[in-house]
C-alpha cells in the first residue's frame, strides 16, 4: 500500500515504458489505472482486496439461481451436485467459508411450499 498517488502514477509510466520497449507489450489505456485497493480489483472471478478476496456477486447469484431451479425440480440431484462441486472448488479460493456453508444449507433445506 502506498500513499503518494503521484509516485504511483510515475511508476505506472515506467512500467508502461518497460513493457513497451523490453517486452513489446502495451497496457490497455482505459483498463490500466491507479486505484485504491480498498475498492477491490475485479480479476479472474474474484473481487481482490489488500488482504482478502471475495467472490463476484454475480457468481453467488448464479449458484442461488441453480439452487432455486433444483428446488423447483428443474435440475436433477446429480446435476445439482455437479454444479455445486464445481462452484465450491472455485469458491474455496476466496474467503468464503460462511458463504459456502450457507449454500450447503440452502441445498439441503427442506422445500416448504
Amino acid at each position: 500500500m502506498y500513499e503518494d498517488k503521484g509516485q504511483l502514477d510515475r511508476w505506472k509510466v515506467e512500467i508502461d515504458r518497460f513493457l513497451s520497449e523490453e517486452l513489446k507489450l502495451q497496457l490497455h489505456p482505459e483498463k490500466s489505472k491507479v486505484i485504491s485497493l480498498s475498492k477491490g480489483i475485479d480479476f479472474v472471478g474474484f473481487r481482490n482486496f489488500w488482504r482478502h478476496k471475495l467472490l463476484r456477486k454475480r457468481n453467488v447469484k448464479n449458484i442461488l439461481i441453480k439452487i432455486k431451479k433444483y428446488k423447483n425440480c428443474e435440475l436433477s440431484k446429480v446435476k445439482m451436485l455437479e454444479i455445486f462441486n464445481g462452484w465450491n472448488a472455485y469458491a474455496k479460493w476466496a474467503n468464503s467459508y460462511k458463504l459456502r456453508k450457507d449454500v450447503v444449507k440452502k441445498i439441503y433445506a427442506p422445500n416448504i411450499l
